[in-house]
């Protein structure tokens, strides 16, 4: 009987670290995909702050030449 629950538990610990190693890749593959989800999130970030600065440049310009065709047919405000 001894021999018998002996194998049952080297069975069951077998089985443990096979769980174990499972769990360690899954939690390998989610660091990795929430590193790369994170990456993107910043990729977003920066491409939206490049477009609020595009925009607000290109309105100043374009304010910048509607106030000199003001200013060349001598109006005032």
């Amino acid at each position: 009987m001894e021999g018998f629950e002996a194998n049952s538990v080297m069975l069951r610990l077998r089985h443990l670290k096979e769980n174990l190693e499972e769990l360690d890749r899954e939690f390998g593959r989610l660091a990795v995909n929430a590193q790369v989800a994170g990456q993107v999130q910043r990729a977003d970030l920066d491409i939206v702050q490049t477009n609020i600065r595009s925009s607000l440049v290109a309105s100043t310009a374009l304010w910048n030449a509607f106030k000199n065709q003001f200013e060349r047919h001598h109006l005032r405000w």
